[in-house]
């Protein structure tokens, strides 16, 4: 009996590195678009902080879908299902506060 781990077996693939400075760039610019908001006039300042909001909310959700495309790709399903279930319970809370 063996007792070697293989190594290659246990290291991911998923590189997320050059992600980091889009989000730092989309965090920058939704500082300065929240700021533009909070002092736009009437509803072009509303319509403004919704959108920086959205964005805000959008972004952390798209990462988590393209972990899943990845973890996908390296048929590591345990993450593609904690994923999964991460955004539907997303989704049911976004759906429950819609509805009630």
């Amino acid at each position: 009996m063996s007792t070697e781990f293989d190594h290659s077996l246990a290291v991911s693939t998923i590189r997320g590195r050059w992600q980091v400075p889009y989000l730092t760039w989309i965090t920058r610019v939704l500082i300065v678009v929240a700021l533009v908001g909070t002092f736009a006039p009437g509803p072009v300042g509303t319509v403004v902080q919704v959108s920086a909001v959205a964005v805000a909310i959008a972004v952390p959700l798209l990462r988590v879908l393209w972990l899943i495309h990845r973890w996908r790709q390296e048929r590591d399903w345990i993450f593609v299902v904690i994923g999964g279930a991460l955004l539907l319970v997303i989704a049911t809370g976004a759906v429950i506060a819609i509805v009630g």
